[in-house]
């Protein structure tokens, strides 16, 4: 027993031990028999969710339209076997296919053709206006007289090509030359 029932005054002792032990035995009876409170089951499912009939309706719609679709292809197929037999390549377009522009757009297109073709005759015949042999003649004096009055004398603009390097110019303002192989290495 604990101190707090033993504080009590009781009137007959036994008599209360007896109470106490039949409250308790209730007390484990009930622990025992005691069902949850809380319902953790899943919910009911709606039936208007399961059945999905929108779904349903739109499913068989897709169906017949297909079933109607592939009616027509088998009686196309069926007239087709049944009437022409074999391959049906013939055009039948051309006997209504009469333009009443076609020579008008046949000679149009004979006259743009020939003006093109004059057009090109001339541009391959002309003689050209700029003289590029001159022009690298002229780069190469430029680069002679670049490198007379360049400061710094490290790379000389006639001999050598500039593929292959890269100009970079360091913290004090100074340019130089370097090989990618030197860069990479």
């Amino acid at each position: 027993m604990d101190r707090g029932r033993k504080a009590m005054p009781v009137a007959n002792r036994v008599c209360n031990e007896r109470y106490i032990k039949k409250s308790q035995a209730r007390h484990r009876q009930k622990l025992r028999d005691m069902r949850s409170s809380i319902d953790n089951k899943s919910p009911r499912q709606a039936t208007h969710l399961k059945t999905k009939a929108k779904k349903n309706a739109l499913m068989e719609d897709r169906f017949a339209q297909i079933e109607s679709e592939n009616r027509l292809l088998l009686e196309k197929m069926s007239h087709i076997m049944r009437y022409k037999g074999g391959i049906d390549n013939e055009n039948d377009s051309h006997r209504y296919a009469h333009s009443l522009n076609k020579e008008r757009r046949k000679r149009e297109l004979q006259r743009v053709t020939k003006q093109n073709q004059q057009i090109l005759k001339r541009i391959q015949e002309s003689q050209p206006t700029y003289d590029h042999i001159q022009w690298a003649e002229e780069a190469q004096a430029s680069d002679r007289i670049l490198a007379n009055i360049c400061e710094f004398k490290g790379r000389s603009f006639d001999d050598e090509s500039d593929e292959g390097q890269l100009m970079i110019m360091d913290d004090d303002g100074m340019e130089g030359y370097y090989n990618n192989s030197d860069l990479y290495s």
